[in-house]
């Protein structure tokens, strides 16, 4: 572990949003905890991450603040993907938007917005909804598994 080197910084910060994020509501639920847990153990944080991590579960930072130090697209898609997912209410995209809009109000600008509008169709997102439906958030964690058939 000594060796690893981490995440890179705008990956470590779409994490760091994600766990702030999970506190937004003043309750942090038991599959919230379990699922926090699961990505201490399985991303390649470096034990600096990990250290700075674990520091924001006692001491939750801002979303916003957080959300805006991630430079790479890709992250902010990916972050705006599991926000879309926890606060998942019964396949209503509309109420999601709300409630992620509520929540974080770092998508007020317009390349913020047009992120979260293409993260509708993530190609992993309903597999997401149904792993989260079965399994609760730690079926967030697992990239679903995708079959396609060819004639």
């Amino acid at each position: 572990m000594s060796d690893n080197p981490g995440i890179s910084e705008s990956e470590f910060y779409m994490w760091r949003a994600v766990f702030a994020f999970t506190y937004v509501d003043n309750v942090l639920s038991l599959e919230e905890q379990e699922l926090l847990q699961s990505y201490l153990k399985k991303v390649p944080f470096s034990r600096d991450q990990l250290a700075t991590l674990k520091n924001d579960l006692r001491d939750p930072k801002d979303v916003v603040g957080l959300y805006r130090k991630i430079t790479q697209a890709e992250h902010k898609e990916r972050f705006c993907v599991l926000a879309r997912a926890i606060v998942w209410c019964e396949g209503d995209m509309q109420e999601q938007e709300r409630a992620i809009l509520k929540k974080v109000s770092c998508f007020d600008e317009e390349d913020e917005e047009e992120i979260l509008n293409s993260t509708r169709d993530h190609p992993h997102l309903h597999d997401y909804y149904q792993q989260y439906a079965k399994a609760g958030m730690m079926g967030l964690f697992n990239v679903p598994h995708r079959v396609e058939l060819r004639a």
